[in-house]
């Protein structure tokens, strides 16, 4: 008897087992174009884009902006930290080219959330604006590189410094955290190595172990799993929020310095094990203003190019360093205009994707587009809105900077294009802050 019910228990399972539906199928890659962000190697399709500062609170909230070149359809995933929990989510779409906004606070308000937004065209991207007591922003990052690098943190007197470790897969990641400083290469004990579980996230602080280094360069090396990082600097009250990149001989920066009170630096690391020549070329809005400078830079220790001490002619200044060897180059600025670092541009491009670009009643926001050639250049400049698109052209001038403000409360982003190449970047100034954000490359395959 009891083999008869065994028997017809297990037949009862297999039924059961065989009418459940299966699981759905992992998506498929999209094929085409390839948005890049700067110095970070994309997925095929680019259509998963990972912003891990997203953040609101009742001081402040997150813009989420994405831009598209073809109509797309877009989903935003909020991992939530207990165990078991479903995400929050929200769906939106644009026309393309075109773009839309998500606004952190209507979908969930629980302080940090970083999430990721994936889309079902392209090429698109996505950025993340924090606004209300601090002004901060950049260009959400693909999955990318297994090493990433941070330049233009600082953790002198008054200054904060917060690595982000963003894991939403399934998977629990380990991660690898080295620096070096003016001083050489630091010791990080317990910070050096860290797990981070599925579906979450994880902050390292540095100021408390990392005191009064003035230029302080982080490493964060995958080794299983997969994370991904974001970084935090904070002097005062306002505060900064970028992505890390991979090595280049080359780095492009069309904003280094938005204005003239603003106590801005290029920094340069060499992870290498060889010492380094960078050449720094500066440049400004008219073309008679460039100037070359040229720095060591020793393996293993940062070189800071200061710009308010070359006396500079000009406010505006956006600069090109050409390495003898892989270096990672940024930008930080800390003045009266607020707090911002970013990353370079490693490559030039015809194409650049600009989202986050909406105005506000408080912030004024301008494009920046750096032509580092000898010959003139003629780009088109799309402005992207929720239903049309506005084209102007504008002339670069050889050697030359050239800043283009954003009009319009209904900007959502920017498509600028040229058959030549050129760099772009976006900066965000208001009484809450400053924010500076690169461009994301799209590439033809």
């Amino acid at each position: 008897m009891k083999r008869v019910l065994i028997g017809v228990v297990i037949a009862a399972i297999g039924v059961t087992a065989y009418l459940m539906p299966a699981p759905d199928p992992e998506p498929e890659p999209l094929a085409g174009v390839i948005v890049d962000r700067l110095g970070i190697e994309s997925p095929a399709d680019a259509a998963i884009w990972y912003c891990p500062w997203a953040q609101s609170t009742t001081e402040r909230d997150s813009l989420i902006s994405l831009v598209s070149v073809n109509s797309a359809a877009a989903e935003l995933t909020l991992p939530v930290l207990i165990p078991g929990s479903p995400p929050d989510q929200t769906a939106t779409s644009m026309s393309g080219p075109g773009g839309a906004i998500i606004t952190l606070s209507e979908v969930a308000q629980r302080g940090d959330s970083p999430g990721f937004i994936e889309f079902d065209g392209g090429p698109s991207a996505a950025s993340v604006t924090v606004t209300g007591d601090v002004l901060a922003a950049d260009a959400c990052v693909a999955r990318g590189t297994d090493e990433w690098f941070f330049v233009g943190g600082s953790t002198m007197t008054g200054d904060s410094l917060k690595l982000r470790l963003f894991n939403p897969f399934p998977e629990s990641a380990v991660v690898t955290i080295t620096a070096f400083s003016e001083i050489g290469t630091e010791v990080l004990g317990t910070l050096g190595r860290v797990t981070v579980r599925s579906r979450s996230w994880q902050d390292v602080e540095f100021a408390e172990q990392l005191r009064q280094r003035e230029s302080l360069v982080i490493s964060v090396r995958l080794e299983s799993g997969l994370a991904v990082p974001a970084m935090s600097f904070s002097r005062g009250a306002d505060e900064a929020w970028w992505s890390g990149t991979d090595v280049s001989t080359n780095w492009e920066m069309p904003i280094a310095r938005v204005s003239l009170g603003d106590e801005a630096a290029i920094i340069i690391a060499n992870p290498g094990l060889a010492d380094v020549t960078a050449d720094v070329e500066i440049y400004g809005t008219d073309a008679q203003h460039r100037q070359l400078i040229s720095v060591d830079v020793a393996a293993g220790a940062p070189a800071r190019v200061d710009l308010t001490e070359l006396a500079l002619e000009f406010d505006a200044v956006g600069a090109r360093v050409a390495a003898s060897g892989p270096v990672v180059a940024g930008v930080v600025s800390v003045g009266p205009s607020g707090t911002a670092v970013t990353a370079g541009a490693p490559s030039q491009g015809t194409t650049w994707l600009l989202p986050g670009t909406a105005p506000t009643a408080d912030t004024s926001v301008s494009l920046w587009l750096l032509n580092t050639s000898d010959s003139a250049i003629v780009v088109t400049v799309s402005r992207l809105t929720a239903g049309e698109v506005f084209n102007v052209n504008e002339i670069l001038e050889p050697g030359t900077v050239t800043r283009i403000p954003v009009v319009g409360v209904d900007t959502l982003g920017y498509l600028v294009r040229s058959s030549d190449p050129f760099t772009a970047s976006w900066t965000a100034n208001g009484g809450s802050g400053l924010a500076v954000s690169g461009a994301l490359l799209v590439v033809d395959e």
